[in-house]
């Protein structure tokens, strides 16, 4: 992987108008694309990485998980570069993209690997802090096969919560439903979920 520098040492470009900025970070994209220029990515880099990292962190990221997130999302840009069509998108839009489905990603297999399974969980206060109490946990690779076999709407709220990062009133409000249907619906998923993992055990 490139070696980059982290972001709180990283020295700022000098701000340039909108339109040529623009235009810079599509040839930096080509010529990371095409030669692997390494003096073109720290360009991007310069710009882009501290963007990024304030684009996480207003998103709830922590600074440390946010700066992770930003280089490697610079690394994905390095290595992705070639994936990069100037017709479909500006760079910026592009690289912000990354980043979002990085830390969907992130927060994705956070949740898989910390879903409760116990009945306490499913009565307990709303939100997500709920889920980490137990020590009965999912094996992360096998859950997403589990969900998949759930009932329509016992799945759709699993995916709002553990796939958005939404909490159980944010769900209700999102289908329209009172919060204790949705925790209802819950509590019915995780019990096939118990049985399957028992079946699998």
């Amino acid at each position: 992987m490139l070696a980059v520098t982290t972001l709180e040492s990283t020295p700022q470009d000098t701000i340039a108008p909108a339109e040529l900025l623009a235009s810079q970070s599509v040839e930096w994209l080509v010529c990371v694309a095409n030669d692997r220029d390494r003096h073109a990515f720290e360009k991007l880099y310069v710009h882009f990485a501290p963007k990024v990292k304030s684009y996480l962190q207003r998103q709830g990221a922590d600074p440390a998980t946010a700066d992770d997130l930003a280089q490697e999302t610079m690394s994905q840009v390095w290595r992705k570069a070639r994936q990069y069509e100037a017709s479909r998108a500006a760079p910026g839009a592009w690289i912000f993209r990354i980043a979002r489905n990085l830390r969907i990603d992130r927060l994705r297999r956070q949740r898989f690997h910390e879903v409760d399974l116990t009945e306490t969980a499913e009565i307990a206060d709303d939100g997500m802090d709920s889920h980490t109490r137990s020590t009965d946990r999912i094996d992360a690779s096998r859950l997403p096969a589990m969900v998949r076999e759930l009932p329509a709407e016992q799945l759709e709220v699993i995916q709002l919560a553990y796939f958005e990062g939404m909490t159980q009133s944010e769900i209700g409000k999102r289908l329209n439903l009172p919060l204790g249907t949705v925790k209802s619906r819950m509590r019915l998923a995780f019990g096939k979920l118990r049985a399957a993992i028992g079946e699998q055990s």
